[in-house]
Order: C-alpha cells, then structure tokens, then sequence
C-alpha cells in the first residue's frame, strides 16, 4: 500500500483509481467468498467504496471494477467518481503496461458513441486516463450491458477489454462497503493470487521437464 499512499498525494483524481484498483477487486465477493471463486467473482461485480474529506466534509465515492486475468494479472479497471453536491463526474480507467500512450484510449456502453480519453501517468502496474462525464452519461451505465475499453498494444493493434454494466446500478444506488472488510478482503485475493501464480510456475517447470527443455 506505501506506492499508493505516496500516489494519493501526487496524482490527485488519478490517486482514487490507483487506489480503487487495489480495494475493489477484492471487495465483491464479500458475501460469496466461500461459495464461488474469489478472483472470478471479483472480475464480474461493481463495487462502492466512499470516504469524506476532512475539510469540505463531503463525501468522495468511487463504483468501480477490475478486470483480471485467470492467472489473476491485471488486465483493466474502471471506476465511476464522483463528489456529494457536484455535478462533474469522471471516469477513471487503468490499462495494463505496454500500450501506445499517444493515440489514447475509448470507451463505449454498448454500440453508442465512443468517448476518447488520454493517458495522464503511468505507474509500473497500470497507465491511468480519466474522462469526464455527467448524469446523462451515468444513465446510459446504468441501462448499458457492456462497456468496453480500446486501446492499442507496441504494434498498434486494437486491444478491447469488455467490462458488464451488470450491477453497476446497484453498486452505484447502494451503500458504501466497508472499508475496513475491504482491507481484510484485499490480503485474501492476494493470497490467493500468489497461490495461483506458484500453481503456474510449477506447471511451467513440469511442461519444460516433461519437454526435456
């Protein structure tokens, strides 16, 4: 968390979707954790984390969902955020490394117009861009299925990340999580996504002896 802690105080609107990155994808699966994969649940789900500013006393709230490989690696993330009593809204989107940083990125809900997005920071683990938005566009979420990340990979080909829009009114009309669970949740899903990722090295090991390499 000290990478994120130092962020938050650098990157201003970009430190929430740092920040986001790291607790929404642990916090979906709260009531099914024992019933259904951790990191398969966690991919599906939208999620609310709020807090209050201590000077302006009002809240800052943040819906967002992470994307992940089934080896647990980071795909994409967005998050919804937003500040009690303003009208500007923004969306924050995380793309994994090693994507063209000029051309940008776009983002669709469904088949409607493609919103395009510039790249403000990139950290080791992500590249951020943050679009703006307004209620209008918060009602096109909520009635949406599919809202889809594009951006372009080093050979300038298209790379699409599809996130559902299921959920997302519910988690965006609901209550805030937690916190404190979101943290608790947070060591759990890294847990298991160091589990997984041994499980895959040994695989590899296993497939290079099996191959005499």
């Amino acid at each position: 968390m000290l990478m994120i802690d130092k962020a938050s105080k650098l990157l201003g609107p970009f430190a929430l979707g740092a920040l986001a990155s790291v607790l929404f994808a642990v916090t979906a699966q709260a009531q099914s954790a024992a019933e259904t994969d951790v990191l398969e649940q966690a991919s599906k789900n939208w999620v609310k984390i709020c807090s209050q500013d201590p000077k302006t006393k009002k809240n800052l709230c943040m819906i967002a969902q992470e994307l992940r490989a089934e080896t647990g690696q980071f795909l994409a993330s967005v998050a919804v955020r937003e500040i009690e009593g303003k009208k500007r809204k923004s969306v924050v989107i995380a793309i994994t490394p090693g994507m063209l940083l000029q051309p940008g990125l776009s983002v669709q809900i469904d088949k409607g117009k493609q919103s395009k997005g510039a790249y403000g920071i990139c950290f080791p683990n992500a590249c951020y861009a943050e679009i703006v938005v307004d209620a209008n566009y918060i009602a096109q979420m909520k009635k949406g299925s599919k809202l889809s990340l594009t951006t372009l990979n080093q050979q300038a080909q298209p790379v699409r990340f599809d996130m559902t829009l299921t959920g997302f009114t519910a988690a965006y009309d609901g209550p805030s999580l937690d916190p404190a669970k979101a943290a608790s949740q947070q060591e759990q899903l890294q847990s298991e996504l160091r589990k997984r990722a041994e499980e895959q090295r040994k695989k590899l090991l296993e497939q290079k002896k099996a191959t005499g390499n």
